[in-house]
């Protein structure tokens, strides 16, 4: 039988507990790209997720701290580039947060200004619909106005390394 009881005194778990925890569940490894201007970025993500069918809408969840940020808040757009288990590069590469991420980086831009990265598993151009702030980050949900997909096994996030479903 189910108790109720008062939960707002409970505490939060602690950072490295929460860490090690969240280490274990399996992503999809994703680069967030957006555009504002003449300004582009992108950023290695595993928080993406589906939000509905109708309309098409997909989450990312963004550190404000982060450049992409900024881009994603001012321009409205972003775009959701699902890596291949052969881009693994490109997650470390956008991992580190360089000032010319592109350099050397095949994309094409997308219908909605941003850039697309080529040879992906997926891509989802987006119009951000709504924000939510939470923490150190905020919950972009965003109307999916254009795909294009390949068959390519994805790039997978676990216990801190990368993957492929062949090799799970």
């Amino acid at each position: 039988m189910y108790l109720a009881r008062d939960v707002s005194s409970f505490n939060s778990v602690d950072a490295p507990q929460f860490k090690s925890v969240m280490r274990r569940i399996a992503s999809t490894v994703t680069v967030i790209t957006s555009a504002s201007g003449s300004i582009i970025n992108g950023m290695t993500a595993t928080a993406v997720c589906s939000v509905s069918v109708e309309p098409p809408c997909i989450l990312v969840v963004v550190n404000r701290a982060n450049k992409s940020h900024s881009l994603i808040e001012d321009a409205g757009v972003f775009a959701v580039n699902v890596l291949s288990e052969e881009q693994e590069h490109l997650a470390q590469h956008f991992a580190l947060k360089s000032d010319n991420p592109f350099e050397a980086v095949t994309y094409r831009g997308g219908v909605t200004g941003v850039p697309v990265i080529t040879e992906c598993v997926a891509n989802l151009e987006c119009i951000v619909q709504s924000q939510t702030r939470s923490g150190t980050h905020s919950i972009f949900v965003g109307r999916v106005v254009h795909t294009d997909e390949a068959e390519r096994p994805p790039l997978l996030h676990i216990n801190s390394g990368f993957t492929s479903p062949r090799t799970t």
